[in-house]
């Protein structure tokens, strides 16, 4: 998966090809325990999931502009429908910043 330089660098020490990025990481299924000491050590008291940080990505690329198609394949969906609940959180965010200014006298 192709990541920003930005992203590699937040990584650390970039490793052979084939290795894992989170070493301790060998089963996607125990990412919430090593989540849960990042979220604590980042001083975040908020309860925040693996999901949470999912839809946080795949609102952002949207925002960004990155289009929905890359936005599926980056996020490992077989049909770019899955995707589609993303699209609508920005269209919110678009409705709701499009009534955010009120001129007076008007």
């Amino acid at each position: 998966m192709p990541m920003s330089k930005q992203a590699l660098q937040l990584c650390g020490e970039v490793g052979l090809p084939d290795d894992l990025i989170f070493k301790n990481l060998t089963n996607p299924a125990w990412i919430s325990r090593p989540l849960k000491k990042w979220i604590e050590s980042a001083g975040i008291t908020k309860k925040i999931t693996f999901h949470n940080f999912r839809h946080t990505f795949a609102t952002l690329q949207l925002s960004s502009g990155t289009d929905i198609y890359t936005v599926s394949k980056m996020l490992g969906h077989t049909n770019v429908k899955t995707t589609q609940v993303y699209a609508k959180v920005v269209d919110e965010k678009k409705n709701k910043a499009s009534t955010a200014i009120h001129l007076k006298n008007l």
